[in-house]
């Protein structure tokens, strides 16, 4: 490799738009910088005290291989995979920084300062390897990369899973009631751990018992599980889903909140079969728990069980063998009133509400009378109001 060679290699790290960040990176900002002294400077005292930073700054990489490590910065960035093109120009800029040789250097320097050729020879030499800078590779390490360091993720319309943040506080132990469903939920999700058989859990019933706060709890009780929520409309795409998490060394809770389906909806078929029977199976490394206020998942109307076809029995039963794919249904139902009154206690004495029982009972009775339903979610919406000092 020529000056003129080095010499464009350097004016085209100027072109790094999406790989910018990898030029803050103390090894390859002093080469960058040693690179101009190169082919701009004049003063090999200048020259070899910009190399002296360089290989100071990568003496921790125990074989000084420069490729490798360029390499490596590259794949530990973020990429938008919609500039493949450009992505793949800058691989073109990156790949070619990463062949410069110290002895081509020592070369160019010998024939710019040919009286001092004695002092060149003694600079320390760093490796360089032949390193492939391919957009499949850094695709796989940036993905696996990101699901290292997250453990919360959606499933998007692009069939791409990407990381969201959520701060879910609950625990078991604050979702008062719903003892045998948090110990179906809890069991089952150690079976996954372990690599065990698991079954895909539907939980349903009515609103504000807790059905999606016990899923998501589940992040605070077993640390090293992950969680994947795909949305009902994205649900004819769940075979694709399973394909990208068998591939990953995790475990995954696949996460469907809130679904429900019309009897015409166009997606009910589609989505039947790919929980049971499609040729994609779930992965052996993720579950699915579903909530739905409807038994069946299904918005069935009255004329549905009317119907004017010949085989009615048949239609019902296509209508209600959705949630049939379920292995485990949890029932999660409005507590009655005694049970109401313990669930608001509970709740109360954990978070120190300094009020006695009975003036707590009655605003927590009030206060559901108000919003017209007694269920776990306005216990505890009462609760934090009188916290605020703000009474029903």
């Amino acid at each position: 490799m020529n000056k003129k060679q080095i010499e464009q290699i350097y004016f085209q790290t100027h072109f790094l738009i999406h790989f910018k960040n990898i030029k803050n990176d103390s090894v390859i900002k002093n080469f960058i910088s040693f690179l101009k002294e190169v082919v701009l400077g004049n003063d090999l005292d200048s020259i070899l005290e910009k190399y002296s930073e360089f290989m100071y700054s990568i003496k921790s990489d125990i074989e000084k291989d420069f490729s490798i490590y360029l390499k490596n910065c590259v794949l530990n960035e973020k990429i938008d995979k919609n500039f493949k093109q450009e992505i793949e120009r800058e691989f073109v800029i990156l790949s070619s920084l990463s062949k410069i040789d110290i002895l081509d250097i020592k070369k160019i320097l010998k024939n710019d300062f040919p009286e001092l050729g004695y002092v060149i020879d003694t600079m320390p030499d760093y490796k360089t390897s032949i390193v492939k800078f391919a957009l499949d590779e850094f695709k796989t390490t940036n993905e696996n990369k990101i699901f290292a360091n997250n453990r919360t993720f959606v499933f998007n319309n692009k069939q791409e899973i990407e990381p969201v943040s959520i701060n879910e506080k609950m625990t078991f132990a604050s979702l008062k009631g719903y003892k045998k469903q948090k110990e179906v939920l809890y069991n089952n999700t150690s079976s996954l751990l372990k690599g065990l058989k698991v079954n895909n859990i539907l939980l349903y019933g009515d609103a504000g018992c807790g059905k999606s706060t016990s899923v998501r709890a589940l992040l605070n009780e077993f640390p090293e599980i992950k969680m994947v929520q795909i949305f009902k409309d994205n649900l004819i795409n769940l075979d694709k889903l399973y394909l990208k998490l068998a591939e990953l060394p995790y475990k995954f809770i696949i996460f469907a909140d809130d679904i429900s389906f019309s009897d015409t909806d166009d997606s009910l078929s589609t989505t039947k079969a790919i929980l049971e029977g499609a040729l994609v199976q779930c992965p052996e490394n993720a579950v699915i728990y579903a909530t739905s206020n409807r038994r069946h998942l299904i918005k069935e109307s009255f004329k549905s069980r009317e119907g004017d076809e010949i085989h009615l029995n048949d239609t019902i039963n296509e209508i209600s063998s959705l949630s049939e794919r379920f292995g485990i249904n949890l029932l999660f139902q409005k507590p009655n009133n005694e049970e109401f009154k313990e669930i608001a206690l509970a709740i109360a004495h954990e978070l120190n509400v300094e009020l006695n029982d009975e003036i707590i009972i009655q605003e927590v009775q009030k206060y559901a009378l108000k919003k017209g339903s007694a269920s776990p979610r306005v216990a505890r919406q009462l609760i934090n109001n009188l916290l605020a000092n703000v009474r029903a």
